[in-house]
This record gives structure tokens, C-alpha cells and sequence, in this order.
């Protein structure tokens, strides 16, 4: 049977392009220098603030303050990790819990995080595990796993 010759030529020119772009992506990995630019910053992207569309910290703060509870979790990781700002883990949760009262999953499952290791608060299993249980409803299977655990050490119904 023979060969459909655009069909071979067709492979042909994919083969060769694709050798072409390993060749020349090698090498433009090897001549690239990964030193940062005199004139770059160096401080590291602060990705959850990137998400939220917070330009820094009291942007987040401020956006917060407008309802915007993506910009309320972005200013707790910040004050909870200590970027750009002195840990405050108290201040954390006073975030997430306003991003949870307006029923955003991630302000909810932080404060959960922070109430089940008793970091900034004062360590309540109940809590975490009734803020677990809503964001499970939500349909976060960590958020079922971290219910179901903290409920095997407790009879009580969520």
C-alpha cells in the first residue's frame, strides 16, 4: 500500500520543528542569566495578594474593609506568615473570620486551621470543627477529612 506522501511530509515537518524548538530552547536556557536584574526588585511576589488584586498590604486592608473577602484572606496570610509585616496571628484570624462571615470557603477553613493548633487563639477543637463542616459543604474533601478527624475525638454532631 502506498504512502501518502503530504501525510509523511506532514511527520516530517513536525519532527523537525520539534528538534528545532529542544535545540534552540536548550540553548536559550544556557545563555539566560537567572541573576535578578540590577534594576529588578527583590522581593518575592506576594501570590495571594496577586490573586486578590491587592496592590500590597493596606490595599488588601482597605479592600477588606469594602466586603472583598478574597482581599481578607490575602491580608490574613500576610499578617499570619509575616510577609511584609510582623507576624500577628491574632490579626490573622480576625481576617479570615470576617472573610468567613461572608461566607468565603478559604476565610473559613484559615480560621479552622488557626483554632484546631491553637496558633494566635485559643485552641478550640469545636470551633475549628463546625468551620471544617461548612467549608465541607462547600465541597472541599480536606475540609470533610479535617471534620471527620477532629469529630473521631468527639461524639458530639457537628
Amino acid at each position: 500500500m502506498p504512502v501518502d506522501p503530504w501525510t509523511t511530509e506532514w511527520v516530517v515537518r513536525r519532527a523537525l520543528r520539534a528538534v528545532a524548538l529542544v535545540v534552540f530552547g536548550i540553548g536559550a536556557c544556557q545563555n539566560h542569566d537567572a541573576s535578578p536584574d540590577a534594576n529588578s526588585a527583590a522581593t518575592p511576589i506576594n501570590v495571594a495578594s496577586v490573586v486578590s488584586g491587592c496592590k500590597d498590604l493596606d490595599d488588601c486592608n482597605r479592600k477588606c474593609t469594602e466586603q472583598n473577602p478574597n482581599a481578607c484572606v490575602s491580608a490574613g496570610h500576610s499578617y499570619e506568615f509575616g510577609h511584609g509585616v510582623a507576624v500577628d496571628t491574632p490579626r490573622a484570624f480576625q481576617l479570615y473570620e470576617q472573610a468567613c462571615a461572608w461566607k468565603y470557603p478559604t476565610g473559613c477553613y484559615n480560621a479552622a486551621v488557626l483554632l484546631e493548633a491553637g496558633k494566635g487563639v485559643v485552641k478550640d477543637p469545636a470551633r475549628a470543627r463546625q468551620l471544617y463542616a461548612q467549608v465541607c459543604a462547600s465541597g472541599s474533601k480536606t475540609a470533610c477529612d479535617h471534620a471527620g478527624k477532629l469529630n473521631e475525638g468527639n461524639t458530639s454532631s457537628l
